[in-house]
């Protein structure tokens, strides 16, 4: 078996490439990275909004895509590693068709778009990216809830679906021993007594962001000194402006743009990681967070709990007032080096090479 992990161009989600990546090095049989088009999309680097970039690339650029996909010489295993790249599945050839789905966010939650016209035109586009996912011999999600998702609104067949959750590459995120970790904080401007809250990921609705801005004003204005470090994407204007009604803008460190090896140090510095989405399809940073003996306040909602909630603290993403004091009762409790070793156990059964080994049997799954 040789397994082609395709993605459409390099310029995907930083979470993307970590999940591609550590599948290409633990998979236990022969296979590549493979690209549709070395270069990214020109379409990706224009200076317009984000939904106008959206609309012109599932209309334009992806027929485009298709075009070269349909170049590419058959293979044995072909595995589209994310299922908005679906639309390349029917123009591949391959003895196997195996598709990740990581959500169906679009799909589930309909207050992710501002306006109903922006609503229906959005998932109207996101079908038509995704609609070819049936084409796949097996369909691998990354949560049951997931899972379920898929077959509630696309009418997946369950015999297609297998779900296998993400992995963590645990030599690579680990614990710091207590003195580079003082030494570590200092590098990064913290101060000794302040209480640093990671998020990390894009600005999307269902990243709950204005929950985060909020109950770090909560804490701030109780009288606990706080830093919030945003990892993956800078702060919008729209997101700014609430930061400075909440009277917090000046305790917030943006870390956008950032590569692997600063985004562990920010999971190995920070006190806590903060992560209230509305939605999640898994939620790859609190893994990454508790690998590195880190813990996580996550959203009571359906995958993070599914698989986090025995070791997350979690609360309505809606009860600021309840999120930030769990976030005091999980900084206290990351005090002790025996919270912080248990939190690191329990990432350690999803290492990418137990993780991998599932992949691999699910390629032969009928």
């Amino acid at each position: 078996m040789h397994v082609t992990l395709l993605q459409a161009h390099p310029h995907s989600a930083p979470s993307m490439k970590r999940v591609t990546q550590a599948m290409h090095r633990y998979l236990p049989v022969p296979c590549e990275i493979r690209y549709v088009s070395p270069c990214p999309p020109t379409i990706l680097r224009w200076r317009v909004p984000a939904a106008v970039i959206y609309v012109l690339y599932v209309l334009c650029t992806q027929r485009y895509l298709q075009h070269l996909a349909a170049r590419l010489p058959r293979c044995d295993v072909l595995h589209v590693v994310d299922h908005s790249e679906s639309f390349l599945l029917p123009v591949t050839s391959a003895n196997r068709k195996v598709v990740t789905c990581h959500d169906l966010i679009p799909l589930v939650m309909e207050n992710i778009y501002r306006h109903p016209l922006s609503r229906q035109l959005g998932q109207r586009l996101y079908r038509r990216s995704i609609k070819h996912i049936t084409d796949a011999d097996v369909i691998i999600t990354c949560s049951h809830a997931t899972a379920s998702d898929l077959m509630r609104l696309l009418a997946v067949p369950a015999q297609k679906v297998k779900t296998v959750y993400n992995g963590v590459d645990t030599g690579f995120f680990t614990i710091l021993p207590d003195d580079l970790r003082r030494r570590k904080r200092e590098e990064l401007g913290f101060q000794p007594h302040e209480i640093a809250i990671l998020h990390v990921g894009s600005n999307a609705p269902y990243k709950n962001i204005p929950a985060v801005l909020r109950t770090v004003a909560q804490l701030r204005h109780s009288g606990h000194p706080v830093r919030w470090v945003k990892a993956g994407q800078h702060l919008p204007p729209y997101h700014q402006r609430l930061a400075r009604e909440l009277d917090i803008a000046d305790c917030i460190q943006v870390e956008a743009d950032i590569d692997d090896l600063r985004l562990r140090d920010l999971y190995q510095s920070c006190d806590v990681l903060l992560f209230p989405s509305w939605r999640e399809g898994f939620g790859l940073p609190i893994l990454e967070s508790l690998a590195c003996g880190t813990p996580a306040v996550i959203a009571d909602t359906p995958a993070l709990n599914e698989w986090a909630g025995k070791v997350c603290s979690s609360a309505s993403p809606n009860d600021v007032r309840s999120l930030a004091e769990k976030v005091l009762l999980s900084v206290e409790e990351s005090r002790s080096p025996d919270a912080r070793a248990r939190w690191r156990e329990f990432a350690l059964q999803f290492d990418w090479g137990s993780i991998a080994r599932q992949i691999a049997e699910a390629y032969a799954q009928e």
